[in-house]
């Protein structure tokens, strides 16, 4: 091993041992759950090996390995170069290559400009900014948590807050990325350019519906322009089926976000200055040809779609009701199946060794004309049991014991009377034909029995109609939605700050604030109404010497009766609709490089 390293030390230039320890102690509301606790997060705290090596002719290699630590319930559960890590080759004049585990510049290009809150914490600006909530929460490549991984996402988090790599957690646009290819140029007047794609490792992946394959990419870039106090930049991602591999019902996918993101230092003298940024993005996804619009919105994340969104059809009027049934049936068909033959079925007991027929006790006292119909017989023959005339002798006499069995309400007055026995039975009417609680149990059951034989009559009714149950609207929704494309789009803008007070304290905050989602398909445009969310943060922060941050903050998200946003790269209510999290944390910081 020593003489296997030797070349790689001898050329060594340079090389480094960094990172930082990032944690607080956090008190948390949350009103969703009705939870309120305090816990303690290590927000991405993490040590890096970095090395560059002289290749001669102005190239150097570099190579990077950084990994996450924790001193709390992630201890043990992580692995060598989880994070920001690489082997590339650079030169001065053109930049740098490299295959790597990064952030990507999408978000990297902006993050430590406009975020005061260092972008690793619950009060980060991806509890909005690059997320349309649901499932699309900071990506980090890999499972750091031994026990979240055997429930995985989508299950509660199970204090997962790193394990995204499955399913609608692979779909957000603030990711540290696996498998990319990157570049970085070199600063040209002030001008800085990255650009980033993945390798092809899920190419020629089935599509999840329909049929063929899909070649799963990510792009990013960013540019940025550095003047003085002045700072500026664009960012741009697009995802191509990259949410139709993750998640599946649509036969293909696209998703792209565009930011703008801008960032001025005041110098007011004596150590005070003010720092002002702001940043706007547009974000959007498009599923083409799902399996239904319902179908593809749970799968995404949005479970309450279906139950919260009107979708229309092209003579603008609301689908999905539950649809008329053909061959309906009216109170005549459903009182000619009111018959001895079923009274028989539901409620009495007919002993195997004779005509014998017993009422059943729950009915004691109500259907006593019922009753004495179904009396006892000596007979053998056993094929009527209201008579004990033989049928084989012709029969019975046109009286109301001898009625056959196929006898009705209409036709047989003692079982219309019995019937009508049985409904008085069951409690005092109000005018408006509704019943209160039921008094006694006498009461609850003879409702039970009157329910159930409305029920049957109306089933059989149904059948000898040739009736045609109606449709569920769900059902109808997915039926009349099938191979539509889908499109949520969706502005946020956000406005941060740090003012420095020339000594060791300093003020931070951050506001963040969502536009209601815009759907649009063949059957539904406009706003999905109260989906919007915003966020806020505020700290007071005290530099200690040797690069030591002590802090106190304050973070709440509020969502909307339908916005799904979370709490930070921690996802604290993510994907529950209406949630409101507010958190008081104090913290400590250190770097060390």
């Amino acid at each position: 091993m020593a003489l296997a390293a030797a070349p790689f030390a001898a050329q060594a230039e340079t090389w480094n041992i960094y990172g930082w320890q990032n944690h607080s102690w956090e008190f948390v509301d949350e009103d969703h759950s009705g939870r309120s606790y305090d816990r303690i997060q290590s927000n991405a705290g993490n040590i890096g090996f970095a090395a560059s090596m002289d290749a001669g002719n102005g190239i150097s290699v570099n190579v990077q390995c950084e990994q996450f630590t924790y001193y709390n319930h992630f201890a043990g559960g992580t692995g060598w170069c989880n994070r920001n890590s690489k082997i590339g080759l650079s030169h001065p004049q053109m930049g740098e290559i490299m295959f790597a585990t990064w952030l990507l510049p999408y978000n990297e290009g902006v993050a430590q400009w406009v975020d005061p809150f260092y972008d690793a914490g619950a009060d980060s600006h991806t509890s909005i900014m690059g997320s349309v909530g649901a499932n699309t929460i900071f990506y980090n490549t890999g499972d750091f948590d031994f026990q979240a991984s055997a429930s995985g996402p989508g299950t509660g988090l199970s204090g997962a807050e790193f394990n995204y790599a499955v399913a609608g957690y692979d779909t957000g646009f603030n990711r540290r990325q696996e498998n990319i290819i990157q570049y970085w140029s070199p600063n040209w007047n002030g001008f800085v350019f990255r650009f980033a794609w993945t390798a092809g490792i899920r190419d020629e992946t089935a599509a999840p519906a329909g049929t063929g394959d899909i070649d799963p990419v990510i792009r990013s870039s960013s540019l940025a322009y550095t003047n003085g106090p002045f700072w500026g930049a664009v960012t741009w991602q697009d995802h191509e089926d990259w949410t139709a591999a993750s998640v599946g019902e649509m036969n293909s996918s696209d998703a792209e976000s565009f930011r703008v993101a801008g960032r001025y230092i005041h110098d007011l003298g004596d150590g005070v200055s003010i720092q002002i940024s702001a940043m706007w993005e547009d974000l959007e996804y498009e599923f083409n040809n799902v399996t239904s619009v319902d179908a593809a919105m749970a799968a995404f994340g949005y479970s309450n779609f279906g139950s919260s969104y009107s979708l229309l059809n092209n003579a603008g009027n609301a689908i999905g009701a539950t649809a008329a049934m053909q061959n309906p049936v009216d109170d005549d068909d459903i009182k000619a199946q009111k018959t001895l033959a079923l009274v028989r079925d539901l409620f009495f007991t007919k002993a195997s060794d004779s005509n014998a027929y017993t009422a059943d006790s729950n009915l004691a006292g109500t259907w006593t004309d019922v009753a004495a119909l179904f009396e006892n017989a000596d007979t053998a023959v056993m094929d009527n049991p209201l008579t004990g005339v033989d049928e084989s002798e012709g029969g019975c006499a046109a009286t109301d014991a001898c009625t056959d069995l196929t006898q009705n309400v209409v036709d047989n007055t003692a079982l219309m009377a019995a019937v009508m026995s049985l409904d008085a039975a069951r409690g005092t009417k109000n005018d408006d034909g509704t019943l209160d609680e039921p008094a006694d149990a006498s009461e609850s059951n003879a409702r039970a029995q009157y329910d159930l034989l409305v029920s049957r009559a109306r089933a059989a009714a149904e059948e000898a109609a040739g009736s045609t149950p109606a449709a569920s609207a769900a059902a109808n929704r997915a039926a009349m939605t099938a191979g539509q494309n889908v499109k949520i789009e969706r502005d946020a803008w956000m406005v941060s700050g740090k003012i420095k007070f020339g000594g060791p304290i300093d003020f931070r905050f951050s506001y963040m604030d969502a536009d209601d989602l815009e759907v649009s398909c063949a059957s539904c445009s406009g706003d999905w109404d109260e989906t919007a969310a915003d966020a806020w943060n505020v700290g007071v922060f005290y530099t200690m010497p040797g690069g030591t941050e002590l802090r106190l903050t304050y973070s709440e998200v509020d969502n909307d009766d339908n916005g799904t946003y979370g709490q930070g790269i921690s996802g604290t209510g993510l994907g529950s609709p209406g949630a409101e999290i507010e958190m008081f944390a104090v913290g400590i910081v250190h770097w060390f490089d």
